[in-house]
């Protein structure tokens, strides 16, 4: 027989123990972010139109391997679907994230997608959803390659090896234009094109008048790549010749196209169209090529050498270039030159792996390597044209790049973990040596969020799992940053066109799915990074 006394200590033992039980905790409430779901599901490739007035996205995607198919560990393939901002229209399954398989059209009013696409024949069904009617046509089986003339208005598909070419919105049905077609690209105005014909068909560059109709005539023959002049008056492409290199040609206004340079690998138009660049001269025995200049009189100039990186400034009045390239060193001297007919060329430094230009072409930010007395990846900012040296601006940096009115320079600093954690400063382009501002901390990534730059959007990598946690901060500093959402995958789109908004795919599993969310409202009183 139990005592008294064990009597009293059981009884409030057993009331205290129901007290608990009836006082447990709830489980935390599922994590919720900014953004609101336009689709539920997993989701891959999430795209967005232009304009921002619609988003796109592979539903139920799966690891191509998995199926079967002979593709990368990083190729997937699931349905495509657009939303209009909408209720999601389904365009077909069977697309695979390879280039030129899903993108919108260049003002938004389409999208296209190769559906059904079979990895061993390399042609898919061309179905095509209009935006504003919330609907998707099938427009031709066997596709191989397709592309929207820049207005929209035209769409063009090889199928069957057969170029055709009709209205983007359907509305008449398309003409056979050229057979033995590989790929096209439409001139800057949409009236004409340019059309490579398959190896096995001899590799021939035809031109086809959109306009008057007619043959196609022949531009060149053995054609590897080819490109329009941004106002459309010339075509440049490279033919490969006997030596087992390429010969760059120029076409104009149908006249008997130049050659203009040998042993060429690289090319490029300026922004107007008014000189061309080229990297040639390169055979078996010599890896780099030499940078030559064509102005508008069709000469070439020689003005570098060993070159690998090039590029025009936003206004096509300057060329930059890496010359002496030191594949050891990974770098090279930093050059630059005013496009005139006799280009001066003129050096910033050397051991540069990377540079670029501000976007009105005054200015060029480049980071170097120094090797001594520690390595370091340091970042500059020369004024070109002017007297005095390069600004160093910070060490350790990964990663830069101008505002969009170029008064500020971004970059990422401080980095740990293999450069996936660094923070994020930024220094006035006019006083470079001045204070910098501190705008975010251990971010990945970051982009302009809205048309005017006052706000980032930046990304943090996670170190549970290979996605991504979502952010934005203004783009001055001034207050925190914005969580958006968490555990997203990496390809997150702006979607321009009026207010800051965001669309990306979640990877929880318990929040599955497409989401858009708004430029968050932040407290200009807070201050700090995250």
């Amino acid at each position: 027989m139990r005592s008294p006394f064990f009597r009293s200590c059981l009884l409030p033992a057993i009331l205290a123990a129901v007290v608990v039980a009836g006082c447990k905790a709830p489980p935390p409430k599922a994590y919720q972010g900014e953004g609101k779901l336009v689709a539920a599901g997993p989701a891959r490739e999430v795209i967005a139109a232009p304009d921002g007035g619609a988003v796109a996205w592979l539903a139920a995607p799966d690891l191509a391997k998995d199926k079967g198919h002979n593709a990368s560990d990083q190729t997937f393939i699931g349905t495509a679907t657009f939303a209009p901002m909408g209720a999601p229209v389904t365009m077909g399954p069977g697309v695979a994230t390879l280039p030129g398989s899903f993108f919108f059209s260049p003002t938004g009013a389409q999208v296209g997608a190769l559906t059904r696409w079979s990895f061993k024949l390399q042609r898919g069904t061309l179905v095509v959803g209009d935006v504003a009617q919330s609907r998707a046509r099938t427009v031709a089986e066997q596709v191989s390659f397709f592309a929207f003339s820049s207005d929209g208005a035209r769409l063009g598909y090889v199928a069957e090896n057969v170029l055709f070419v009709g209205p983007a919105d359907g509305s008449r049905p398309a003409e056979r234009i050229a057979e033995q077609i590989a790929t096209f690209d439409f001139s800057p105005d949409g009236k004409s094109l340019v059309a490579r014909r398959r190896a096995l068909g001899g590799g021939q560059l035809v031109h086809a008048d959109l306009e008057k109709g007619g043959e196609p005539r022949i531009v060149g023959e053995k054609v590897a790549d080819y490109r329009w002049s941004p106002d459309g008056s010339r075509v440049a492409f490279t033919a490969r010749n006997d030596e087992g290199t390429a010969d760059l040609f120029v076409e104009k206004a149908g006249a008997k196209a130049e050659r203009v340079g040998k042993g060429v690998t690289a090319f490029r138009y300026a922004p107007d169209g008014k000189h061309l660049a080229f990297i040639g001269d390169v055979t078996p025995k010599k890896q780099f090529g030499d940078l030559f200049v064509l102005g508008e009189d069709g000469a070439a100039v020689k003005i570098g050498e060993d070159v690998t990186e090039l590029d025009f400034d936003p206004k096509g009045r300057r060329l930059a270039w890496l010359d002496k390239y030191n594949p050891h060193n990974r770098g090279g001297v930093l050059t630059w030159a005013e496009l005139s007919a006799k280009p001066e060329a003129r050096k910033l430094g050397s051991n540069v792996p990377s540079f670029v230009w501000s976007h009105d072409g005054s200015r060029l930010a480049y980071v170097q390597r120094q090797l001594a007395p520690v390595f370091s990846i340091d970042l500059y900012l020369a004024t070109v044209g002017a007297e005095g040296d390069p600004a160093k601006v910070a060490q350790g940096v990964f990663g830069y790049s101008f505002a969009t009115r170029d008064d500020r320079l971004y970059f990422r600093t401080q980095c740990i973990r293999n450069g996936r954690a660094c923070d994020l400063q930024s220094v006035d382009v006019a006083h470079p040596a001045g204070a910098v501002r501190m705008i975010a901390k251990a971010i990945h990534t970051f982009e302009p969020a809205d048309a005017d730059e006052s706000t980032l959007l930046v990304t943090y990598a996670r170190t549970d799992a290979d996605a991504l946690d979502l952010a934005m901060v203004p783009a001055d500093g001034s207050s925190k940053p914005r969580m958006l959402d968490e555990r997203v995958l990496a390809g997150t789109k702006i979607l321009r066109g009026g207010k800051a908004r965001v669309a990306y795919a979640v990877l929880d599993p318990a929040r599955l799915g497409v989401y858009v969310a708004d430029a968050p409202a932040f407290d200009a009183t807070a201050e700090g990074a995250r």
